[in-house]
């Protein structure tokens, strides 16, 4: 096969709008690996919630997962946490103030927590579809500041309305890289991370060269990962910015567009 590794996306590229994974995808993940391929996964969830949903959905064995948007890489299999890529600690602590300042609610990633202020209607939901449970922490940024462990990533949840208004608004945090993922989360981790980086760090520690990567991706997060593998796969319901960073655009999570490309790899006919 010409592409040794595949890495997707979850959320909106493998997982459907149903919560499920298709037959499909994971018979094609299956005949990709046991083609010799090796198959991974890139997400912004933290890493307790991607291990229960992948063995939720029939995906199993030892392959790399990313989460954090690549802050943080670990062993599906064995939980091992192999890398971790922590933000600076007051970049942090003032994307946090920010969102604090103007009234939304945040979050921030360890490799073991997430941490809220408190539970409420905004944050709620987000937990319930990852199925984890967070640390309420009270004022947020003032825990960030203090806190002893790596942090991952940041966010704050927004709405759809102000999505575009974000990036000028959080101007001069240093240090980081912001996105939106989706239509109401804004996000930060360290300007080393980031899924390209996480891909590219993947890539070495496994001996596969750039260049024999695919990446699957439908968000403005994915954007690096794309540009940065072999083949840069955006879904058909990608955003724009993805499908233009893209090498090229197959059909969207609902149809299997993940398994469309897999087939083909391993076919020959990519």
């Amino acid at each position: 096969m010409r592409y040794k590794l595949a890495v997707s996306d979850f959320d909106g590229t493998l997982l459907r709008g149903d919560d499920t994974v298709s037959e499909r995808t994971v018979a094609a993940i299956e005949s990709f690996r046991a083609a010799g391929g090796i198959f991974g996964v890139s997400t912004g969830r933290a890493f307790a919630s991607i291990r229960q949903r992948l063995g939720e959905l029939g995906l199993s064995g030892n392959f790399p997962v990313m989460c954090c948007q690549g802050a943080l890489s670990a062993d599906y299999e064995t939980g091992e946490i192999i890398t971790q890529t922590g933000m600076d600690r007051e970049s942090a602590a003032e994307f946090l103030r920010r969102a604090e300042r103007r009234g939304l609610t945040g979050q921030f990633y360890t490799a073991k927590n997430v941490y809220v202020p408190e539970l409420n209607e905004t944050n709620k939901v987000y937990f319930e579809t990852n199925r984890i449970e967070p640390v309420e922490a009270g004022v947020l940024s003032e825990c960030a500041a203090k806190c002893n462990e790596p942090i991952l990533k940041v966010l704050c949840y927004i709405t759809p309305q102000i999505r575009e208004e974000m990036f000028p608004l959080y101007a001069g945090i240093k240090k980081v890289k912001m996105f939106t993922s989706g239509a109401y989360l804004f996000e930060a981790v360290s300007e080393n991370a980031g899924k390209g980086n996480g891909l590219i760090d993947v890539c070495r520690r496994l001996g596969v060269p750039v260049s024999q990567s695919v990446a699957f991706g439908d968000e403005l997060n994915d954007v690096d990962m794309i540009q940065v593998a072999g083949l840069g796969v955006a879904m058909g319901n990608a955003r724009a910015e993805a499908k233009a960073a893209a090498d090229t655009v197959t059909s969207s999570c609902e149809r299997d567009g993940v398994a469309e490309i897999l087939e083909k790899i391993v076919a020959g006919e990519l």
